[in-house]
């Protein structure tokens, strides 16, 4: 009898590794929403950020043609201080729309802060959905609702919560919420998905990094943000729909993990955003810069981007 040589041995001897089944974590669409103003940042931070009904819509316009099927519509007034007036909101819509008939809206529900529940969304709410019914267009498809009781400047309590939530449902809008810490989390259970009050899919925020005041999550040291993200996914409800909301100097890598991670849609432009990377002082200059960058990472990792229809499908809009 012969013994094999080593060569022989290696020759014949097969690995299981193409048995290792795939990983599903990315496999599905994500979906870009594009934020290029917040209610923060200013001018003299970075002098690239858009105030005007002009400057925002045309970072939206750009941020579109590279891959964004959402706007998280914030808007300034001529001073640079945050405004929902409903006549200049509809005004930079049909901007938005006259270039991307499909583009999807998720409006802030910061509105009128003097009013409780769904009273304190109407103002906006409802101008919007009177003349998207005599134009043919939709100019409203989510309002974000902060399950947060306390804040600075406001209190999100059950009532208001749940009543701000009926309010949405009724007239076919998505409720999104933002999740800046596990308080977030018990509040939608315990207030909304106990009684069954709340339609699928459950559409969960994380607010991850530095968003200034309350809005933040653990940033430092490195690697606790990331640390952070991976336990709030946990703590979720099932059937949610995951978005990332990443602000500070650190959102890059952050938003790259969620990405990695299988988040739904993440939040990416300006909005509580300054500096390109973690590492240097590079100021944004654009959204559209953000957005080729983020998607570009995406595609190379092997997530497609969404489309608007499949935006909407993903995130259950009604059209």
């Amino acid at each position: 009898m012969v013994l094999e040589t080593q060569r022989e041995k290696f020759l014949n001897w097969i690995t299981p590794i193409h048995l290792d089944p795939p990983d599903r974590t990315m496999d599905k669409k994500l979906v870009i929403n594009v934020a290029p103003t917040g209610a923060f940042i200013k001018r003299v931070q970075n002098s690239n950020q858009p105030y005007t009904v002009e400057e925002v819509t045309r970072h939206v316009i750009e941020s579109y043609k590279l891959g964004a099927t959402m706007w998280h519509v914030h808007l300034r007034d001529s001073e640079g201080a945050p405004t929902t007036n409903a006549e200049l909101t509809l005004k930079a819509l049909d901007l938005v729309l006259d270039e991307c008939p499909d583009m999807c809206f998720s409006h802030t529900g910061h509105v009128d802060h003097s009013k409780k529940g769904g009273a304190a969304l109407a103002s906006l709410v409802e101008p919007l959905l009177e003349a998207g019914k005599r134009r043919g267009r939709q100019y409203i498809h989510s309002v974000v609702i902060a399950p947060y009781n306390r804040s600075v400047g406001y209190v999100m309590d059950e009532p208001g919560v749940r009543d701000q939530v009926d309010y949405l449902q009724k007239r076919g809008i998505r409720a999104e919420f933002q999740i800046h810490h596990y308080m977030c989390t018990r509040h939608v259970q315990d207030w909304l998905l106990r009684d069954n009050l709340l339609e699928k899919p459950y559409v969960m925020n994380l607010i991850m990094g530095y968003h200034g005041y309350d809005y933040s999550a653990p940033v430092s040291p490195e690697p606790w943000g990331r640390l952070y993200y991976m336990s709030m996914l946990n703590t979720l409800p099932k059937e949610s729909i995951v978005g990332a909301t990443v602000g500070g100097h650190n959102w890059l890598p952050i938003v790259i993990e969620a990405i990695m991670l299988g988040a739904d849609c993440v939040r990416i432009g300006m909005e509580d955003t300054i500096f390109m990377y973690p590492h240097k002082d590079e100021r944004i200059k654009s959204c559209a810069d953000v957005i080729r960058k983020v998607t570009t990472i995406a595609c190379e990792l092997g997530r497609d981007i969404a489309t608007p229809e499949e935006t909407r499908q993903i995130l259950g809009f009604r059209s």
